[in-house]
């Protein structure tokens, strides 16, 4: 077993979050409200003569989710890639990219690599005329496979 480097072990921070396509950065979000994957377990029951055993396996994978949310701003990058999944073209929707966690000083500290991604939900929040609060937009992105790479 290879040693651990001094500081692997810290706890990451993170100023920004960005999504990056074919190395163009479409949007840049300030929170991350959470990536998910999950394996379903299924009921196996094993018997003996001596005895009957009742045990969790892994079952089946659920498709990997990343939640990111960021002040509306007047880009049209995300609306428009899920424009294409709701015009029912989820071929050309689905697109491989990179979700990479910036430190305060700019610096990668994380980056995930999300193979055939495509947003199945955006949302923008609820805002009165006149307030001074920041509207808020929600993407929910789905992808088939979720790597961990290097920052």
């Amino acid at each position: 077993m290879m040693p651990t480097p001094i500081g692997a072990q810290d706890a990451l921070t993170a100023a920004r979050f960005s999504i990056t396509i074919d190395g163009y950065e479409i949007a840049q979000f300030s929170e991350l409200s959470g990536i998910t994957t999950e394996v379903e377990p299924v009921d196996y029951l094993a018997s003996t003569d001596r005895e009957v055993t009742f045990k969790k396996l892994p079952g089946k994978a659920k498709p990997p989710t990343i939640v990111l949310k960021r002040g509306k701003t007047a880009g049209m990058e995300l609306w428009a890639w899920h424009q294409a999944v709701l015009m029912g073209d989820v071929l050309a929707a689905r697109k491989s990219c990179s979700l990479v966690m910036y430190s305060t000083d700019g610096k990668p500290v994380a980056r995930y690599y999300l193979e055939h991604a495509w947003p199945a939900k955006l949302e923008v929040g609820a805002l009165k005329a006149g307030a001074s609060e920041v509207l808020m937009e929600t993407v929910t992105l789905v992808c088939e496979h979720l790597q961990r790479v290097s920052p």
